[in-house]
Parts: structure tokens; C-alpha cells; sequence
């Protein structure tokens, strides 16, 4: 698992190349197991007012600013709920997404 360079160098590395197995894990698409996962990890997050991430325009957004990938979803869904219980608004919306990726000073 990781970026294309870590499967370069796995299969480039004799060594590396017998010790692992390069895995790709392929990229979320806008459909319902996308959606199930943004319900089920919505349900974790410690948030005291209602939301869903699968909610159309939320879902779109969200795949549309990761690219599908995990690790990206993972990190602006956290970031932005950060925000969103710092914020009092205890909710995540479309805006917090937008501000989650701006860097703060």
C-alpha cells in the first residue's frame, strides 16, 4: 500500500519485491458503498448535531475533493469535523469541507 513511487521501488528492489506484495487499493467511486462508508464513519465521529456525509451534494463534494482516495477522505472528514465542534456548529457542511483544506496560520 502507498503511492505509486513505494510500488516503483518494491518492484525495482529484489529484496523488497520477495519480502511484499504491491496491493492497490482502488479509489472510491460515487455510488452506494461509497456512501455506506461515509454513513458508517460518520456514525463515529463525536459530532452532537445530525448530519450525513452521504447526503448527495456532500458525498459529491467529498469524492470530488479527494479524488476517491481513503486516506484523503479520512484526513478532510477529521479535519473538517475539528472544525466543526471548535466552531460550535457541531455538524459537518459543504463550507467546513472548503475551509478544511485551507491551511491555517
Amino acid at each position: 500500500m502507498g503511492t505509486q513511487e513505494a510500488k516503483q521501488t518494491l518492484m525495482t528492489d529484489q529484496q523488497l519485491a520477495d519480502r511484499f506484495d504491491a496491493f492497490e487499493i482502488p479509489v472510491w467511486a460515487d455510488d452506494a458503498a461509497f456512501g455506506q462508508l461515509l454513513t458508517n464513519y460518520a456514525s463515529m465521529l463525536p459530532m452532537r448535531e445530525a448530519f450525513e456525509l452521504c447526503a448527495p451534494k456532500l458525498q459529491k463534494r467529498l469524492l470530488s475533493l479527494t479524488e476517491g482516495v481513503t486516506v484523503r477522505l479520512c484526513r478532510l472528514v477529521e479535519s473538517a469535523a475539528v472544525q466543526a465542534i471548535e466552531s460550535g456548529r457541531e455538524r459537518i457542511e459543504i463550507d467546513l469541507l472548503n475551509e478544511a483544506l485551507l491551511p491555517t496560520a
